[in-house]
């Protein structure tokens, strides 16, 4: 299982901030994967495979999700 944390670690690590910033929000608070699924409706697998970069975001997705941990979505073009 230790080998399972330290990849899961290196793929948060490896890819787009905003799952690394949905993962850190949801173990600050420490709240459960699956509770997070139960509470917005979000798929389980759908949250995991957010969380550590295997699955596009959907603006839908994050914008509850933001919602749920009381943030607010800030999006820029910029060249």
């Amino acid at each position: 299982m230790n080998n399972k944390k330290q990849t899961i670690r290196e793929l948060i690590q490896s890819h787009g901030s905003i799952a690394q910033q949905l993962h850190q929000l949801r173990v600050l608070k420490q709240i459960p994967l699956d509770k997070v699924s139960h509470d917005t409706g979000i798929p389980l697998y759908v949250l995991d495979d957010m969380e550590i970069g295997r699955r596009s975001l959907l603006l839908s997705n994050l914008h509850i999700l933001a919602k749920y941990y009381g943030k607010k979505i800030n999006i820029q073009l910029v060249d």
